[in-house]
């Protein structure tokens, strides 16, 4: 990159940007990570609540200590089957909510766009 190229504060902005860019895929890992350490955030409020520890948490979910502390510390990513259980043995339960994101219009699906087509060509026969 030329001593011009950055100089232009524009061209810093799109390099700059470029560094934090990732594919779908990146995407998808780094909101499934999130979603994981929201639900094991809450849980460890409500062990802290109770007074349990991680050990026991495991020893009542019937799963290793060694798996719980992967879980936590990010290493593998929580599965609804433990959330259930985790909700079993806690006596809490987990709300879901959708809410739409940023996008105005969500992308189109294909089913929905074979429907939109059909209707367009069945309006055009009538």
């Amino acid at each position: 990159m030329s001593t011009q190229k950055l100089n232009n504060p524009e061209e810093i902005r799109r390099e700059f940007d470029k560094l934090f860019d990732q594919s779908p895929e990146e995407q998808i890992e780094h909101r499934a990570q999130l979603l994981s350490a929201i639900f094991l955030s809450e849980v460890e409020k409500e062990l802290d609540r109770m007074g349990w520890t991680r050990k026991r948490l495991a020893k009542e979910i019937g799963t290793s200590a060694s798996y719980l502390t992967q879980l936590f510390r990010g290493d593998r990513l929580l599965n609804l089957k433990t959330v259930a259980k985790i909700e079993q043995v806690l006596q809490i339960t987990f709300e879901i909510r959708a809410k739409r994101s940023k996008q105005e219009n969500p992308p189109e699906t294909e089913v929905q766009k074979k429907r939109e087509s059909k209707d367009v060509i069945n309006a055009n026969i009538i």
